[in-house]
């Protein structure tokens, strides 16, 4: 048996297979244990230099290899992981990520991935559905930031007409947001031509919300210097606090001055799934465009993003270009042929992990785990409360929670310091993960609480390891 035979032996391929699943099966058991770290802790320099040793060393055993690469990446399932916006993928999700891999249909037309782009169809209804958008229709893409940026292109055409696509446009025109809204909003601007001025920042309340009562000043404010808004952004919820934006005051205010009214919902919209928690984004069906992320909050590996449109039309309107090879240019665009109407030609089957989901467990299971992880944060967050010198932002409204330390007798900047100089000795012992934010210029520290298995307990035993760690900050 020659090399490459052997490289696709599926005798072979079985008993790494299986090896690869009992080992896999061993590191969720550990890590759902909350055994070892969560996060090892190597520093960029030490990890090139051991990655580009293995690289370099003589093949060896898939199995050893990928042992290796487990125990030396952030372990998702540990209920000490409380970082990013990232979710403990279900088991059955990363199997199906798995078959699709090896399946590799690249789904840019129809004829390429039929399971997929028939799944596709199914998973976008359904999620339009729960969104209140029932006539409406859509794709999924890699990630919000791509997400946000092909609604807003699409919101673009719709606004400013075909012309948009064929002679471009001048920096004159801009989109509204929050001063909360994510990064991906800026940079979507900056790529359509309009720059960091194509932004137009609206401020928000105490609760960190778009204040409604100042829209129309920030609109009158852009036409003053030259800029012509275009689209609002509303932030369902914000990325750093969480916090939900008045979606129906924020439709009310489009429709008056005749605007594209997006709604980002990387992270929050994903409460479409669960009746108890879906009064957080009413109004969500009045957007004409929405994004929402299923690897954050519902427990899909990355990257699953969903992009909906209200008006099916509008899914077509970002892209209108011509590939004779992939399609007829003279046929009415159909729903089967994805590369139409996103970036991606060579498409994953990111359907296939969300429907594995919903085959083995139902949108249930969606509706469970963003009740336990919504539920999480308000028990932290009422711990917090209990133990001075802790203090809460403001109370959660998601599963994100912002808080610190705060010791008698210092000063904002001396507590900011304390904040940063604490999470950075969190991450480099490992034990915990959490990250950090700013807060009208003021440091907090940020949990994310993504794993359903984190418990109170953990909880307590963050807080003395963060008292610990203040205490020894202040020690002569």
């Amino acid at each position: 048996m020659n090399l490459l035979e052997h490289a696709f032996d599926p005798e072979s391929f079985r008993s790494q297979g299986h090896q690869l699943i009992n080992a896999l099966a061993d590191h969720l058991a550990n890590s759902l244990a909350g055994r070892g770290p969560v996060r090892p802790s190597y520093q960029p320099e030490q990890e090139l230099e051991f990655w580009s040793q293995r690289m370099a060393a003589p093949p060896e055993s898939l199995s050893t290899f990928l042992d290796d690469f487990a125990s030396r990446s952030i372990h998702l399932h540990h209920p000490h992981y409380m970082g990013h916006q990232v979710c403990a993928p279900a088991p059955a999700a990363a199997l199906a990520g798995l078959a699709g891999e090896l399946l590799n249909n690249g789904m840019a037309v129809y004829e390429m991935g039929p399971a997929a782009s028939a799944l596709e169809k199914v998973i976008i209804q359904l999620t339009c559905v729960k969104l209140g958008l029932p006539g409406g229709d859509g794709f999924l893409t890699s990630g919000g930031t791509l997400g946000m940026l092909t609604a807003l292109l699409g919101a673009r055409v719709r606004r400013l007409g075909d012309q948009a696509l064929t002679h471009g446009t001048e920096p004159r025109w801009a989109i509204m947001a929050s001063e909360e809204a994510h990064y991906c909003t800026a940079r979507a601007a900056q790529v359509m031509g309009w720059g960091s001025e194509g932004v137009v920042l609206v401020p928000t309340d105490a609760r960190f919300k778009a204040r409604t009562d100042l829209l129309d000043a920030a609109y009158e404010s852009a036409l003053a210097r030259g800029r012509t808004p275009v689209a609002l952004v509303g932030s369902a919820c914000s990325t750093s606090t969480g916090s939900y934006d008045d979606l129906n005051a924020l439709a009310d205010f489009c429709e008056r001055r005749h605007l594209w009214f997006h709604v980002d919902g990387a992270h929050g919209a994903a409460v479409a799934f669960c009746p108890a928690l879906k009064n957080k984004i009413a109004g969500i069906e009045r957007a004409d465009s929405v994004v929402l992320d299923f690897h954050k909050l519902l427990l899909t590996p990355a990257l699953a993003t969903a992009v909906v449109f209200r008006e099916r039309g509008d899914s077509w309107a970002a892209f209108h270009q011509r590939a004779q090879y992939l399609w007829n240019e003279n046929v009415e665009p159909d729903w089967y042929d994805y590369s139409r109407r996103t970036y991606e030609c060579t498409k994953l089957s990111m359907s296939l992990k969300i429907a594995a989901i919903l085959r083995t467990s139902g949108t249930e299971l969606f509706s469970e785990h963003l009740q336990i992880v919504h539920h999480l944060a308000q028990t932290f967050a009422a711990k917090l409360r209990a133990r001075p010198p802790f203090e809460v932002a403001l109370e959660p409204e998601s599963n994100i929670v912002c808080f610190r330390i705060r010791p008698a007798n210092l000063t904002d900047a001396e507590v900011d310091v304390l904040n940063h100089r604490i999470r950075e000795s969190l991450i480099a012992t490992g034990d915990f993960y959490i990250v950090r934010t700013i807060l009208r210029g003021r440091t907090w520290l940020r949990t994310a609480l993504m794993n359903p298995f984190t418990q109170p307990e953990h909880f307590d035993a963050l807080l003395r390891t963060i008292e610990a760690l203040a205490a020894a900050e202040h020690t002569p």
